[in-house]
């Protein structure tokens, strides 16, 4: 076969072979920009699903003989760009139990020889599955397991505890749920589920963690308050931080907040009569409702100008006054104290101090009047390196003040100077006996090797006494010192 193509091939004609070549290469062409025309370009038609989920869609793809791929290790379903939102609404519009849950669908093909218990099953996986879609729409959530404690009711029983809920969200990576919205899921199940109240609906994260707070309970009352004071202490320091940022760049200074609050909660009562006003400038006394005058036999009218009969007379009056009640309560939670430390970078006078104080105390809300307190301090006059004290401030500082094993003594050994402590002159001591001994036993050894007699008694001793004298010399030293 090789034989025959390339006797064939020998045989075409320079002009021949050129255009077999052409003809080839143009075939090879069409037949790739055939297949790029018909190819298949695939499209995300869900993404980031959970297993139970992707099952249900691949299972009711394969029903509507639509071709898929899954990518993302099957959390992705791909299908043709063309046909990518026809199907995603006409699987929308399938009763698949997305999410592990069915709704009220459930109801749709209702057998009507179901029992009532049956039903009311049935009626209480619907309500779990319609809240968890509703939770579901939130932008944080990835996913949720709701679970109602419905008491039993019946015609002649009445149910003996309060329904209950619990709901367990996935937070996506990198979300968090703020406090405004879980109280908001904590009402959205009370007012979806007849009879729960929002303090019976418990919420956990998926780490097992609690999301609502207890409204019972000394233990939990008191972790509230920290952590509204907590919160309220990071609210002024994200404050004052901003006013600092602004004024020296971003990392260029520090604030932190200290907050008192007042958790005490007060309830005054404020009563007042209420008299309408007197005319002729007389003293109030009110309204007069009822008037009665009641005169005895041989008397006389109370108002009579005639006193000479023995009788008596009374007269009764009712008066009415208005009344005014007020209730005050006093909400805890208001700020006793406030107390601002702010730290700063760049080298400040006392003026600078002084306005950037100002700043602070206004950013925060400070108040004199109340006693807050505001400290603006530069990190300079904070911390300064030991190498940098003053000279000066050692020299002012009286001699029986000082420290024997801080305060430098100058001393002097072998024509040069160190600032030392007793710790230095124990060391140079030691120091100075080493190098005498190795010298003395380098001289030893060398008289030896050389033939040189040793040293006598006399000779020792005045080495001796050589050396005792050099290991003194730091201590009189000191001593001079220390007079002077």
């Amino acid at each position: 076969m090789e034989s025959n193509v390339k006797q064939m091939w020998d045989k075409l004609g320079s002009n021949a072979r050129l255009g077999l070549v052409a003809g080839i290469f143009l075939i090879a062409a069409a037949t790739a920009l055939a297949m790029w025309l018909v190819r298949t370009e695939y499209q995300v038609l869900f993404s980031d699903l959970s297993p139970q989920d992707a099952g249900a869609m691949a299972g009711e793809l394969e029903k509507m003989k639509q071709p898929y791929k899954l990518a993302d290790g099957g959390r992705t379903i791909l299908v043709d760009k063309d046909v990518v939102h026809q199907t995603r609404i006409k699987l929308m519009s399938k009763e698949l139990p997305l999410h592990g849950t069915l709704g009220f669908e459930l109801f749709n093909n209702t057998d009507f020889g179901m029992t009532e218990f049956a039903q009311k099953i049935n009626y209480q996986r619907a309500l779990q599955g319609e809240i968890t879609r509703t939770i579901m729409s939130l932008s944080e959530i990835q996913s949720v397991r709701v679970h109602l404690a419905l008491p039993e009711e019946g015609l002649f029983k009445r149910a003996d505890s309060v329904p209950k809920a619990s709901v367990t969200l996935a937070v996506k990576q990198g979300e968090k749920l703020r406090q405004e919205q879980i109280s908001g899921i904590q009402r959205l199940v009370a007012a979806a589920v007849p009879g729960i109240a929002q303090s019976d609906v418990t919420i956990i994260d998926q780490h097992g963690v609690a999301l609502t707070r207890a409204s019972r309970g000394e233990g939990e009352e008191v972790s509230a308050r920290l952590e509204f004071k907590k919160e309220m202490e990071a609210y002024l320091a994200r404050k004052a931080a901003a006013v600092l940022d602004r004024t020296f760049g971003p990392g260029q200074a520090m604030a932190t907040v200290d907050v008192s609050l007042n958790m005490d909660q007060v309830r005054t009562t404020i009563e007042d009569v209420l008299a309408p006003p007197a005319k002729d400038g007389s003293q109030p006394a009110g309204t007069l409702v009822r008037e009665r005058e009641t005169i005895r036999e041989g008397g006389a009218p109370l108002d009579a100008k005639s006193s000479g009969n023995g009788g008596s007379s009374q007269r009764e009056s009712e008066y009415s006054v208005g009344r005014r009640v007020e209730n005050i309560v006093a909400a805890p939670g208001s700020v006793r104290h406030i107390e601002v430390v702010a730290v700063v970078r760049k080298a400040l006078d006392a003026a600078q101090q002084e306005r950037i104080r100002g700043i602070v105390a206004a950013a925060v809300g400070a108040s004199a009047e109340r006693g807050d307190t505001v400290i603006v301090q530069p990190l300079a006059a904070l911390v300064q390196p030991a190498d940098e004290t003053p000279v000066a401030a050692a020299s002012v500082e009286p001699a029986s003040s000082r420290q024997p094993d801080v305060a430098p003594v100058p001393i002097s050994l072998g024509g040069w100077r160190a600032e030392l402590g007793n710790n230095g002159l124990v060391i140079v001591a030691l120091t100075v006996l080493l190098l005498a001994l190795a010298t003395a036993g380098m001289m030893m050894a060398r008289a030896r090797r050389d033939g040189t007699p040793e040293l006598s008694d006399e000779q020792k001793r005045a080495l001796m006494a050589q050396l005792r004298k050099w290991m003194r010399e730091p201590d009189t030293a000191a001593a001079a010192e220390e007079v002077r």
